[in-house]
């Protein structure tokens, strides 16, 4: 297993508010602020996806498309015309 540098982080102008509530969650877990504060940071990191490729969005497109019964795409295309004819009468006054 591949070990990270640690680097160090300064925070400056925390609002009061935040720092309370860090403290207060530090407490309750029994953690140093310091320890809470890169508790929450990592779940951050960790919540934050990888943005998706032009490969992987077309596969979640075509799974989503396959999916989709044949009165699903009808009423699909239905609202996408309805949608084309308003933009068109729209633009026409």
């Amino acid at each position: 297993m591949k070990t990270r540098k640690k680097t160090s982080l300064t925070l400056r102008r925390c609002p009061a508010e935040v720092h309370d509530a860090l403290k207060k969650s530090a407490v309750a877990n029994h953690r140093s602020v310091n320890g809470e504060a890169l508790t929450w940071l990592q779940k951050q990191a960790a919540a934050v996806q990888k943005p998706v490729t032009g490969k992987e969005a077309a596969a979640i497109l075509r799974q989503w498309y396959q999916s989709l019964s044949k009165k699903d795409h009808l009423e699909i295309a239905e609202r996408i015309e309805e949608a084309r004819q308003r933009m068109n009468d729209e633009h026409l006054h």
